[in-house]
C-alpha cells in the first residue's frame, strides 16, 4: 500500500482558498491583508514567487485569479449616507462601525470616535459624553477605555440601517428637544 503526501503548499492553498470562498470581496481583501501583514511579505513578492514555481505555480494562479481586485476604500461620508444615521448615539455607533470594519481599529477611546465628527463634516453634540453613554446603554458600545469597541448588537444595528431602532432625529441647529409648557394656572385671590 503506498501512501502518497499531499504537497503541504497545495494542502495550505486549498485550506486558505476553502476559508476565503464565502467571504464577500472586501473581506477577503482585509483578510488577505492581514495574512501579508503578518508573514511580513507583500502581495508583489508572492505573486513573483508563485510565477517561478511551475504547476505548483499554475495552481496559484488559478486561485489567485478567482480573488477579486482590491475593493476601494469608504470614506465615511458614504458611509453615513449609505446607513443614514438620525440620532448622535446612532453617529458615535456608525463611527466605531467605520473604525473596524474600514479601517481596521477595532478599539478605541471617547475622545478617537469625537473627532469623526470632524472628519464627516457631521456638526458634533452639544454633550458628546452623554450621546456616547447613551450607545454604551444600548449596547451598542462596550465601554472600557482607550480599549473602548463596537458589540455584536452595534455591528448588526449599523449594517441594518438602523431599521429596528426607534428615535428622534437629530435637528439641524438643535441638540434637545423642547420641553412642552404646562399651562399655569391662575390664583384665585
Amino acid at each position: 500500500m503506498t501512501s502518497t503526501k499531499k504537497d503541504p503548499t497545495i494542502s495550505a492553498l486549498e485550506a486558505v482558498y476553502a476559508a476565503l470562498k464565502p467571504l464577500k470581496a472586501p473581506e477577503r481583501q482585509r483578510v488577505l491583508a492581514s495574512v501579508y501583514a503578518l508573514l511580513e511579505t507583500s502581495e508583489a513578492s508572492v505573486s513573483a514567487r508563485s510565477q517561478t514555481m511551475g504547476a505548483r505555480g499554475q495552481f496559484e494562479t488559478q486561485v489567485k485569479s478567482q480573488a477579486v481586485a482590491p475593493a476601494r476604500p469608504v470614506a465615511i461620508r458614504e458611509l453615513i449616507q449609505e446607513k443614514k444615521p438620525h440620532t448622535h448615539p446612532q453617529f458615535i455607533a456608525l463611527f466605531a462601525y467605520y473604525r473596524e470594519k474600514h479601517q481596521n481599529l477595532p478599539t478605541f477611546s471617547r475622545a478617537a470616535l469625537a473627532e469623526y465628527y470632524t472628519t464627516s463634516r457631521e456638526t458634533p453634540p452639544k454633550n458628546f459624553d452623554r450621546d456616547f453613554v447613551e450607545a454604551v446603554k444600548r449596547g451598542w458600545i462596550h465601554e472600557d477605555g482607550d480599549n473602548s469597541y463596537i458589540t455584536s448588537k452595534g455591528l448588526e444595528v449599523v449594517e441594518s440601517n438602523f431599521s429596528d431602532v426607534r428615535d428622534r432625529p437629530v435637528k439641524k441647529g438643535s441638540t434637545r428637544s423642547k420641553a412642552k409648557k404646562r399651562p399655569t394656572r391662575k390664583r384665585s385671590s
